[in-house]
């Protein structure tokens, strides 16, 4: 991967580090009718942003070619079917990273949301290695797309080998996630277990609950922190200390995120002014869920300053 993205940087930065190169290629893609008007910038900390420039890159690779030949800037791999099927294979596969990452970064996800999401996307792992072994690339976009045009032979050892890497991975890095699978089970689904294999200090409890249509009927709405909440403290207090357990270890990514975006709005043009103070104000009350009760403190204001 890292000779594909070393390429792609390369001529990424040759088109975005000079003005006049960028204007031009904009200006060169207009002229093509092409309906994408620009190649995303590669940012090293934004992990999302490799998904972008290769899906991007791939898409105008031959406008990108003929640019930075014009330019005497020529890349001769540009022209190598091989190497094109390794930037289109690794964009297909970063885009399912991508989506997987963007589905982690959900407002509110649970420590079972993510266990979910990973067991998930090992399973597209196992089926995409399956289907690329037999030329199948119904979700390998960019792949079908060479696929159909003839280009060479896809170089199913080279995808084979990044998938099982990648396996290999997800496997090592999650394993604590497999440890606790029967209790987040438990977390998620307190109906579907048998009180004889849950923890013994709650097993009165499970039996309990899984009797009790009310509660039952409480789950189904859908909000696991709402029906834990719900649950009487007095008749299920093992069951509750064990769900705070979970519900405390909420995933953070979303959190981490937001300020950022909000940074960046932040820091836009239209900005009036711009010191640090001013900036640190103006993110927490841009990421505070506080909404203030502007009535009631009508209702208790009792001198108003008005400008003159």
């Amino acid at each position: 991967m890292s000779s594909v993205l070393k390429l792609v940087i390369s001529v990424v930065n040759f088109i975005h580090s000079h003005a006049l190169n960028h204007r031009q290629f904009r200006s060169f893609l207009e002229e093509c009718d092409s309906k994408l008007i620009d190649q995303t910038y590669y940012t090293a900390v934004r992990w999302l942003s490799c998904g972008k420039v290769l899906s991007r890159f791939f898409q105008l690779r031959n406008e990108i070619d003929i640019f930075i030949t014009e330019k005497n800037h020529h890349e001769p791999l540009l022209s190598d079917t091989e190497w094109l099927w390794k930037l289109a294979f690794l964009a297909d596969l970063v885009n399912h990273m991508n989506n997987l990452n963007l589905k982690l970064q959900r407002e509110n996800n649970l420590f079972c949301d993510l266990f979910t999401l990973i067991k998930a996307f090992r399973a597209k792992l196992i089926l995409l290695e399956s289907q690329v072994k037999n030329c199948n690339f119904v979700h390998m976009l960019y792949c079908a797309e060479l696929h159909k045009k003839g280009e060479a032979e896809f170089l199913s050892s080279f995808a084979n080998l990044v998938i099982s890497d990648l396996k290999e991975q997800f496997w090592k890095r999650f394993a604590n996630l497999d440890a606790s699978a029967q209790e987040i089970r438990l977390f998620q689904n307190p109906f579907d277990c048998d009180a004889a294999d849950v923890p013994s200090q709650i097993q009165m409890e499970i039996i309990e609950l899984q009797e009790n249509y009310h509660i039952k009927d409480k789950y189904k709405e859908g909000n696991l922190i709402e029906f834990y909440k719900f649950l009487n403290s007095e008749q299920f207090p093992n069951l509750k200390k064990f769900a705070c357990k979970f519900i405390s270890i909420f995933w953070t990514t979303y959190l981490c995120e937001q300020p950022f975006s909000q940074m960046k709005y932040i820091k836009s043009k239209y900005r009036e002014n711009l010191s640090d103070e001013h900036l640190k104000s103006l993110l927490v009350i841009s990421v505070s869920k506080f909404e203030p009760q502007f009535n009631q403190i009508l209702r208790i204001q009792k001198d108003f300053h008005h400008s003159h």
